[in-house]
């Protein structure tokens, strides 16, 4: 309970217990508070919001709860400028981790392979990749012999588009399903 945001917390009773253990352990109340502001910043709409939103944060956190957010503060300290970058392109990392999170629990698995075959295999194995096909060129009718003179009939010759394939990595859904059933 304490995990979900306040906003997320439908059960009347849940909030009720919330509100209980806030005002009854004032520091928890104070933690989860900084928690929910600190969730608050990636609901701001520019970067300017989003790090006015972090300063102020930041200067609200208690020494007494200092320790307990001190990894957070190292983490933001760190990759300031990359988590920022957010909010100017709110693209993540997320596909990436999580494909090297399902490497790593193959790995644990035993089949005795190293992280750098696991990930070949994953990424390069036919029917495990996310492939689009793409055309690279039109289909062309050519005429020839236009310009000659009569005595060369003239004839035309069509072409065919080229394929090729245009790779996104592998596909989650796929990796999953061949894991579960061990096909993998």
């Amino acid at each position: 309970m304490l995990l979900t945001r306040s906003k997320d917390l439908t059960d009347f009773d849940d909030q009720i217990k919330l509100q209980i253990w806030t005002q009854n352990f004032p520091l928890l109340g104070q933690a989860y508070e900084l928690k929910e502001q600190f969730f608050d910043i990636y609901e701001a709409k520019s970067i300017n919001d989003a790090y006015k939103l972090y300063q102020n944060w930041l200067s609200n956190v208690p020494t007494e709860l200092m320790t307990y957010f001190e990894d957070l503060i190292k983490a933001m300290n760190n990759w300031e400028e990359e988590i920022f970058n957010y909010f100017n392109s709110p693209i993540t990392n997320a596909y990436t981790e999580s494909l090297n999170r399902l490497i790593k629990t193959m790995n644990h698995v035993g089949r005795g392979y190293s992280f750098q075959v696991l990930r070949a295999k994953i990424l390069f194995t036919q029917g495990y990749r996310k492939v689009k096909k793409k055309k690279k060129f039109k289909k062309v009718e050519v005429t020839f012999g236009k310009m000659l003179p009569d005595q060369f009939p003239s004839w035309s010759q069509t072409g065919y588009e080229w394929v090729y394939e245009e790779i996104y990595g592998a596909d989650f859904s796929t990796l999953t399903e061949a894991i579960e059933e061990g096909t993998f």
